[in-house]
């Protein structure tokens, strides 16, 4: 998520395309499985949250006993065998009692000479960094949002593993989703996270594909995408979105009063 959840789409589309087209075929038999039991972590997670970026956020509008935040609390950066932090660095105001979820970014280089080992000593590092933002104040639970491509997998994966470990038992742990993931590459089925949030806009190559199979009625094939959607504010998602399911919606510039009410009513018409 630079600029928003879903900036991604880079190096694996290619791959991931060859799983896709199959699985949406497939997943026309299978559709209408509805939402999963829900978890005991997520419980007290609500049913409706905001995204709050990189941007001054005064949401003191919201209403804490319906809707939570999840902060972009830091972006990581992995370039060769360094971890580049960058914290939040703009004002976030909200309600006292407002569930608060943080979030940390994490990007890999790409460039020649700077491209990101992946190694042991980036994983700890990682996983303590965000493990961290457990501790800040008022936060109750924690999401990661990597767009890891095919070489990153078995990174991110131990990754979770290690993070999961470090964390409270009882804090949920979450994590940001390519579309593709949930209908047609399912590499991440049995990660040890709580909740998997699929990204339903600005999917890439893949938008035409994923909306057709939404719109008719179709499901997400991995159970652990049947909890949640994230929706970007102003696109009108034509599928049936169900209301039990935890929302997220996203905007590219500040929130302001009244704009949850519209979002909201666009994708209940």
């Amino acid at each position: 998520m630079q600029g928003s959840p879903n900036s991604r789409h880079s190096a694996d589309k290619l791959l991931c395309g060859l799983f896709l087209l199959g699985s949406l075929l497939l997943a026309s038999f299978s559709a209408g499985c509805g939402s999963e039991e829900p978890n005991p972590r997520l419980k007290d997670v609500p049913i409706r949250m905001v995204w709050a970026w990189e941007r001054p956020e005064n949401l003191r509008f919201l209403d804490p006993d319906k809707v939570g935040v999840a902060f972009l609390a830091q972006t990581l950066t992995l370039q060769a065998k360094d971890v580049i932090v960058r914290s939040r660095r703009q004002p976030l105001d909200v309600r006292r009692g407002t569930y608060l979820m943080a979030v940390t970014r994490i990007e890999t280089s790409k460039e020649r000479g700077r491209k990101a080992d992946l190694s042991t000593d980036q994983l700890r590092r990682i996983a303590d960094l965000i493990s961290r933002t457990s501790d800040l104040p008022n936060v109750r639970s924690v999401q990661v949002d990597f767009d890891a491509v095919v070489s990153e997998r078995n990174f991110y994966r131990r990754l979770l593993e290690d993070l999961r470990r470090r964390i409270d038992a009882k804090t949920p742990l979450s994590i940001t989703s390519l579309a593709s993931w949930c209908v047609g590459d399912r590499w991440f089925k049995d990660l040890p996270v709580d909740e998997v949030v699929p990204m339903a806009f600005d999917m890439g190559t893949d938008e035409t594909r994923i909306r057709e199979f939404l719109s008719k009625g179709n499901d997400w094939n991995e159970k652990l995408c049947r909890q949640s959607y994230g929706l970007l504010a102003g696109d009108k998602l034509k599928a049936s979105v169900d209301a039990s399911r935890r929302i997220y919606y996203f905007k590219t510039t500040p929130w302001k009063s009244g704009d949850l009410d519209l979002i909201i009513e666009l994708n209940d018409e």
